[in-house]
């Protein structure tokens, strides 16, 4: 049968007159409808089911990934996070930090305390919990139906961390985050172990991790995380016994560590121990050789294990990794991305990842059109440029920077880029390019775009009160973009204007001086810089100051962008709990118990969970923010009469004890405790643990 008479059988009598061109379009235009049809089935097929083996040896069956995590376990949380899973978290602990996708997560406990109550109230449908809380969580949704429960161990080994990082991902379907993250982990470890493979005995430095709590010292065991870091990193770790050992002068003096390292948080009681007399002989304390790494870090086995081996590898040998002749891996690049500029003068900007002295190292270049006149707090004003750019080390590199040159280390990265040094302002950051922050802000023909990396954790510093000492780098930089010209005043002056916005940004955020946190508030940090190009089209603008439109547009995209950027890099917002807070002070909130009625709260079986609780409470949280404010305030000379902030703090205290309380405690603040300079503060703590101490015993709530 011919075909069009055929098709008259099936169609309307209006589309036998197509011709067989538009029937074989009609076909496939079906075929595709049907491929959309099948992908739109296959998107609504259950998701592949996954199952995790946790730390009891318990199988987890997940048919879909779970929506609403409680994750009580800081190194399961990072891994969470790490894994882009974070939208489902809706509980966390105050000892989860760092990642901005905690920002708003409320948290719900501490190594103290968990508040199992406040937890059926979010209706999680998986808990991830620390072996010591497995038996409570269980008990706690006793009888009735509860969420899964996942048991993680953050001291497991390094291949369990791998490994459940790999199973993670399955659980929630972020296997190419898993793969990603797995991979960076495994180069870290790969060329730690590579670069040190054959050193002698002799060679590999006595290391010793140190770790402060209730006010002794102690060692990992031989079979511990720790120890594998040490050893894969070229180092050879104390024989002390398979568990965590109590450190002891006897011991310290037999093993003589020639190198020692600590989380920062334990960094004073650590000095205060290799400060004693008798110890000026070991190795280590002789040369100087202890470092202080993120805690973050250093107490779990988690998502950055890695990382922390290779930062300890090159601080360990920095003179090796320096040696050009022995590299592990051909330097060049390994990836470009674009990023998108909406403006005239530029031509391409990248940010490109290349392997220089065997690590990853990340880089913003800004390409323009036609040269260009920049000024830049690096190296001033400078005429015929054709490129700026942000450059980042990650930590394990600075060291090899510092044995190697940092003038020969800039030439060949420049060499690397492709990108001539006499036509190029660079400036260089601690903190990851992964986390630039780009605004543009516009009005009328005027567009400025402010391209911002920062990191204020290991220098923020407070101009005119903190000493000029060097620190490394986490750095706030700033590059400034104008779609109208500018001439070389109004450019430099627009470096003021950007200064006093990234200023704002961190008053806003409560960033803290990292040399003296408890009484400054941080200014900027010790490293930062600024690049405006004075590029752009129409009449020259020759005034960008505080009053000017161009001038509030530089301020209102620095600002935000300093602000997302410290969100990305430090996890840093305006809401975080007062843990925070007061970590960012220095402070550990509950060991600060010292006072002379101290034995009137320490003597109470569960005062620091109660303690914890209070905290994280809307009221007691609102007291020591105000306490905060006021003790800033005194110390910027703004002393003012503390009577109704005492009335108010008695007040809480007998609302929290259920009874009048006729004083406070003297419970915080002993002889020699850092809140003789924050007397407001002292004032909420002793407010707070008042009541506490006063009121019945209460049992933990429970769902």
């Amino acid at each position: 049968m011919p075909l069009r008479p055929a098709l008259r059988l099936f169609l309307p009598s209006a589309l036998t007159a197509w011709t067989i061109p538009t029937m074989i379009g009609l076909a496939l235009f079906g075929l595709a409808l049907c491929g959309l049809a099948w992908t739109g089935l296959a998107w609504s097929r259950p998701a592949q089911a996954a199952e995790f083996v946790d730390d009891a040896g318990r199988r987890l069956d997940f048919p879909a990934p779970p929506r609403r995590v409680a994750s009580l376990s800081p190194a399961a949380t990072e891994v969470v996070c790490v894994l882009e899973a974070h939208e489902a978290l809706i509980a966390a602990t105050v000892d989860d930090d760092h990642f901005e996708g905690l920002i708003g997560v409320p948290r719900v406990g501490s190594a103290d305390w968990t508040d199992f109550g406040r937890l059926a109230e979010l209706r999680p449908d998986l808990v991830i919990v620390p072996p010591e809380l497995f038996e409570p969580a269980r008990q706690a949704w006793a009888g009735r139906t509860g969420p899964a429960l996942m048991v993680w161990d953050g001291r497991s080994s390094l291949a369990e961390a791998d490994r459940k990082i790999e199973a993670l991902g399955q659980v929630f379907q972020k296997t190419a985050q898993a793969d990603a993250t797995r991979a960076k982990e495994r180069d870290f470890l790969e060329t730690a172990t590579a670069k040190t493979a054959g050193l002698p005995p002799e060679a590999r430095p006595r290391t010793m991790r140190l770790a402060a709590r209730d006010g002794r010292l102690f060692v990992p065991g031989r079979t511990s995380f720790q120890a594998e870091i040490i050893e894969a990193a070229g180092g050879r770790p104390p024989e002390l016994g398979d568990d965590e050992t109590e450190l002891t002068t006897a011991a310290f003096l037999a093993f003589n560590p020639q190198f020692v390292y600590a989380c920062g948080a334990d960094r004073a009681a650590v000095e205060a121990f290799l400060a004693a007399p008798e110890l000026t002989a070991v190795e280590a304390i002789k040369d100087g050789r202890a470092a202080y790494f993120p805690c973050s870090l250093t107490n779990r086995a988690a998502a950055h294990a890695g990382y922390l081996t290779a930062w300890l590898s090159t601080s360990l040998h920095p003179v090796l990794y320096g040696r050009r002749e022995a590299l592990i891996h051909p330097e060049g690049v390994v990836d470009e991305r674009l990023v998108e500029l909406d403006l005239p003068f530029v031509s391409r900007a990248r940010t490109v990842s290349l392997r220089q002295a065997d690590f990853i190292q990340k880089t913003l270049v800004i390409e323009f059109s036609s040269p260009q006149t920049v000024v830049s707090t690096s190296d001033g004003q400078r005429e015929g440029l054709t490129a700026v750019g942000n450059s980042a080390s990650p930590p394990m590199v600075w060291s090899i920077q510092h044995e190697g040159g940092w003038e020969g280390d800039v030439a060949k990265r420049l060499a690397l880029l492709g990108l001539e040094k006499e036509r190029t302002s660079l400036i260089f950051t601690g903190a990851d390019i992964g986390n630039l922050v780009v605004k543009t802000v516009r009005h009328q023909d005027a567009t400025v775009t402010a391209l911002v990396t920062a990191g204020a954790e290991s220098n923020a510093w407070r101009a005119s009160r903190d000493v000029g000492a060097y620190y490394e780098p986490g750095t706030i930089n700033v590059i400034v973009l104008s779609s109208r010209r500018l001439t070389p005043a109004a450019a430099t002056a627009a470096v003021i204007v950007a200064t006093e916005a990234k200023t704002a940004a961190l008053w806003d955020l409560d960033v803290r001086s990292s040399q003296t946190p408890l009484l400054n508030p941080a200014t900027g940090t010790g490293t930062d810089d600024v690049i405006v190009a004075a590029a752009g089209q129409g009449a020259p603008i020759d005034y960008v100051g505080g009053h000017s439109k161009i001038g509030q547009l530089v301020a209102e995209a620095v600002r935000e962008a300093v602000t997302e950027a410290l969100a990305k890099q430090n996890g840093l917002s305006v809401d975080r709990n007062v843990f925070a807070r007061l970590r960012e002070r220095g402070l550990e909130p509950t060991k600060l118990f010292d006072g002379p009625d101290a034995a009137e709260l320490t003597g109470r079986p569960g005062w620091r969970g109660e303690l914890v609780e209070l905290l994280l409470s809307p009221q007691g949280a609102g007291l020591i923010e105000t306490a905060l404010s006021l003790d800033d305030a005194a110390n910027m000379g703004r002393p003012a009469d503390p009577t109704a902030f005492e009335l108010g703090a008695l007040a809480l205290a007998s609302n929290i004890a259920g009874t009048e309380a006729a004083a406070l405690k003297a419970l915080a603040g002993g002889p020699g405790s850092p809140l003789a300079a924050t007397p407001r503060l002292r004032t909420a703590l002793d407010a707070l643990a008042t009541g506490v101490a006063l009121r019945p015993p209460q049992a933990q709530a429970t769902p």
